[in-house]
């Protein structure tokens, strides 16, 4: 279990509202955790990730986590990662790492979206591409692995769990 967290839009998330997200995600993954920051155009896109480490211990696989332009914040497990690891070596890729993580972007980058009809397993992930600027998040298809979302004066926030909407909204919500 991982924690993820993220959001797009005008409003400018701070410090402070930064580090209370972390501190409610750090129970879902307490071995490391990392973020996310860049303006692009208008608007203000923050990635944060709180990791359990399962697959590949190596700090070299924490999140988020980059490749070829894009960034990705991933809750889950890839079942399939060795066979898709294989067929990417195959098309050329080259992996820094064991983790089903780097599969999931590189899977993504190869194949964009179609890579979904590939996966095995349970997963909550945002996917930001920089060179489209299209943020993309996807639930596995019975929805084991969490992920809420919610929309607000033009923002868009989500996470793993909605404690979160508090601590990056001004005023309590009623969830």
């Amino acid at each position: 279990m991982c924690g993820i967290a993220g959001h797009f839009g005008q409003e400018e998330i701070s410090f402070n509202q930064l580090i209370k997200i972390k501190s409610i995600l750090k129970h879902r993954g307490p071995d490391a955790n990392g973020h996310f920051r860049k303006k692009i155009d208008k608007n203000n896109l923050l990635l944060l990730h709180t990791r359990l480490s399962i697959i590949d211990l190596n700090k070299r696989s924490n999140q988020p986590f980059f490749y070829d332009d894009s960034i990705l914040i991933f809750n889950g497990e890839i079942y399939n990662y060795l066979e898709l690891m294989l067929e990417l070596k195959m098309l050329g890729h080259k992996f820094n790492t064991t983790s089903d993580t780097e599969v999931l972007i590189h899977s993504l980058r190869q194949w964009g979206l179609s890579a979904l009809n590939k996966f095995e397993g349970m997963w909550a992930f945002a996917w930001y591409d920089l060179r489209e600027k299209k943020l993309f998040l996807s639930r596995d298809r019975f929805g084991e692995k969490p992920l809420y979302y919610l929309t607000k004066k033009n923002n868009f926030y989500f996470g793993s769990e909605t404690s979160i909407f508090n601590s990056f909204l001004k005023e309590k919500l009623e969830i």
